[in-house]
């Protein structure tokens, strides 16, 4: 299935700006057997991280999250990244990912959190695997996946919060533009008197 036509923008932006590309799925192919032999180390390295930090093992002691399954969908989302083209079919399962992620409750602070220690686990081990040359193309495609993964999670957040003023108060775009206009320069004050 592919990305709705409403959504095609979101992904339109973060293909020019982070240039995720085909390339970058034809590396993890490439590299398949890297993943598969360290899947399992990444993923147990994950799960730590998310239950070690506090804020981050609440959304499963709240049951937001799914501790018990959290390694199987992790590795079905790693398999199905490594199985990938950079195809319409594939955003939208990011789409339904990002989606699962807001509607647990999950903050956006703690998804880039996550991404950024998915990042430092893997350099070294791509560094260790593959050398610097191969190691650093392998690790920057990985980082645009996890970028791009991230931003699109993040503009969904955008979005639902913006649907949802529309269709519960009848407020026009420009009218909901304009009310948080007001309420980011409250937070901007409130910013600048604590200088």
């Amino acid at each position: 299935m592919p990305v709705p036509e409403s959504y095609q923008p979101f992904v339109d932006d973060i293909h020019g700006m982070i240039r995720l590309c085909d390339d970058d799925f034809e590396l993890f192919r490439k590299h398949r057997s890297f993943f598969e032999e360290n899947g399992g180390a990444l993923i147990g390295a994950i799960a730590s991280v998310l239950t070690e930090h506090t804020p981050s093992r609440a959304v499963f002691d709240e049951g937001r999250g799914d501790l018990d399954s959290l390694g199987r969908r992790l590795g079905v989302w790693l398999g199905d990244m490594l199985d990938a083209h950079d195809t319409p079919e594939m955003w939208h399962r990011q789409f339904i990912i990002g989606i699962e992620h807001i509607v647990r409750k999950i903050p956006n602070r703690q998804m880039v959190g996550l991404a950024t220690r998915i990042r430092e686990l893997l350099l070294p081990m791509m560094l260790d695997a593959f050398g610097n040359e191969e190691g650093l193309a392998l690790y920057f495609a990985f980082q645009r996946l996890l970028d791009s993964v991230v931003a699109l999670t993040t503009t969904l957040v955008d979005e639902g919060q913006r649907r949802c003023l529309r269709e519960a108060t009848g407020f026009t775009p420009t009218l909901i533009d304009n009310l948080q206009q007001i309420a980011f320069e409250k937070i901007r004050k409130e910013l600048a008197a604590g200088e």
